[in-house]
C-alpha cells in the first residue's frame, strides 16, 4: 500500500535549526522592532552595527518606522556616527538621516535634538557619498520655515556657501537649492552675503556649451551643467530682490554674465527662466540698467518676446520696463522695427497678466521727457 507524500512529510523528524551568527539582524516585530533595531545601532560591536544601519535604512522607507526609530533616540545616535571613525558606518547613518529628513517625524526630532551641528560635520568628510546625503538631509530640512531657521541659527549656509566653490560638480545643484531656502530668511541672507554666496553664484554662471560629439559642431550644456546654471541663476536672483545683494552682484559683474548666458542660441527654457528672473531683480538699479546697455543686453531682452515659455515672456517684458528707463536703453527698443508692434501685440492679448505687464513695457518704452 503506497503512502501518500504528505502524510509522510506530517510525520518526517528533522533537525533543529542552526544558530544564526551574532552580527545577523533578525528581524523583530510589533512593538520590539524599533527598540531591539536601536539598541543594535548604539552597541560596541561594528559588524552589528554596520548590519543594522542597513536594516535602518530599509526600515526608514515606512513611516511608522520612522516614528518608533525616533521614539527611541536612534536620530541623535546616528548624527554623532555621521563623524565616526568608520567609513561604512558614516556612509550608513548619514543615508539614514536622508530618509528620516524626508519624514515629518524624522525631520522634527532632527531639530529638537539639536542633531543638525553633528550633521554639517559632514561637510567636510572625504567621502563625496557621506557629503551627499548631509547635503541631501539639510536640504530637507531647510523646506520649511522652522527648519529654515534653525538652520541659519546653526549657520549651515555659511558652511554650504564655503563647500560650494571647491564641491564635486553633480553635487552642486543640492548646495545651491539648500542656499537659495535659507536666504529667504532675513538673518541667512545677510550671512549668505557675508559669506560670498553672490560672487559664488556669478562664478558658477561662468560656464560655456561644448560640442555633443568630436564630429559635431553643435554645442550643448551636460545635463548637470544646466542644473548649477538655473540653481545659481535663481539663487542669485532671489537674493538681488534685496538691495544688499544687488551691489555685490553689480560689482562681480553679474549683468555680463547673464547676458551672455541669455545670447547663446537654443538656450534650455529651465535656464532662461532663472537667468531673466537675475535680470530682471538686478535691472531695478540705475546701474543695473545701464551695465544692460554696456554690455549690449537690450537686442537678446527683446529676442524674449517670442519665446514659448510665458514665465520668460513675461520676466522680458517686466526687463523692458526697468531698462526702458535709461534714454540709451529706450532708444534701441523704439527704433527696433518689430519690438513696439510686439508689445502693441501682447498688451492685448487674452491673458491678463501678459497684457498687463505688456501695457507697462510699451508705456516704459514710449516715455518722453
Amino acid at each position: 500500500m503506497m503512502i501518500e507524500d504528505n502524510t509522510f512529510n506530517r510525520f518526517e523528524n528533522k533537525g533543529q535549526p542552526k544558530q544564526s551568527v551574532d552580527t545577523k539582524i533578525v528581524a523583530a516585530y510589533g512593538l520590539g522592532k524599533c527598540p531591539k533595531l536601536a539598541k543594535q545601532i548604539a552597541g560596541p560591536d561594528l559588524d552589528v552595527r554596520r548590519n543594522a544601519l542597513i536594516v535602518l535604512c530599509d526600515e526608514f522607507q515606512n513611516p511608522l518606522a520612522i516614528e518608533g526609530c525616533c521614539r527611541e533616540g536612534v536620530i541623535s545616535v546616528i548624527a554623532e556616527m555621521v563623524s565616526d571613525a568608520d567609513f561604512i558606518t558614516r556612509v550608513r547613518a548619514s543615508q539614514a538621516l536622508a530618509l528620516a529628513a524626508r519624514d515629518s517625524n524624522g525631520f522634527l526630532t532632527i531639530l529638537e535634538t539639536e542633531s543638525i551641528p553633528l550633521i554639517l560635520h559632514g561637510v567636510d568628510d572625504p567621502s563625496e557619498v557621506v557629503r551627499g546625503n548631509v547635503y541631501n538631509c539639510l536640504l530637507q530640512v531647510t523646506r520649511s520655515n522652522i527648519g529654515v531657521e534653525t538652520a541659519v541659527k546653526y549657520k549651515v549656509v555659511v558652511a554650504f556657501v564655503k563647500a560650494c566653490g571647491n564641491e564635486m560638480d553633480h553635487l552642486k545643484p543640492i548646495i545651491l537649492q539648500a542656499i537659495h531656502n535659507m536666504v529667504g530668511s532675513e538673518d541667512g541672507l545677510l550671512l549668505a552675503i557675508e559669506s560670498g554666496a553672490v560672487p559664488l553664484c556669478i562664478d558658477l554662471l561662468k560656464k560655456s556649451p561644448s560640442p555633443q560629439s568630436e564630429d559635431s559642431d553643435v554645442l550643448s550644456f551636460s545635463a548637470t551643467d544646466l542644473q548649477i546654471l538655473s540653481e545659481s541663476a535663481r539663487t542669485l536672483g532671489f537674493m538681488c530682490f534685496d538691495g544688499r545683494a544687488k551691489l555685490p552682484a553689480l560689482q562681480f559683474g553679474a549683468i555680463a554674465e547673464l547676458i551672455r548666458l541669455l545670447k547663446i542660441p537654443n538656450l534650455e527654457t529651465v535656464v532662461k527662466q532663472s537667468v531673466t528672473i537675475a535680470v530682471m531683480a538686478i535691472t531695478i538699479t540705475d546701474e543695473g540698467k545701464i551695465q544692460i546697455y554696456k554690455n549690449d543686453g537690450v537686442d537678446c531682452i527683446m529676442a524674449l518676446l517670442y519665446d514659448d515659455s510665458k514665465i520668460v515672456l513675461l520676466n522680458a517684458l517686466k526687463i523692458i520696463s526697468n531698462v526702458a528707463v535709461y534714454p540709451r536703453n529706450r532708444d534701441i527698443i523704439v527704433n527696433d522695427s518689430t519690438c513696439v508692434i510686439k508689445l502693441r501685440k501682447l498688451a492685448k492679448s487674452e491673458d491678463p497678466m501678459v497684457s498687463r505687464h505688456a501695457s507697462i513695457a510699451l508705456a516704459a518704452a514710449s516715455w518722453t521727457p
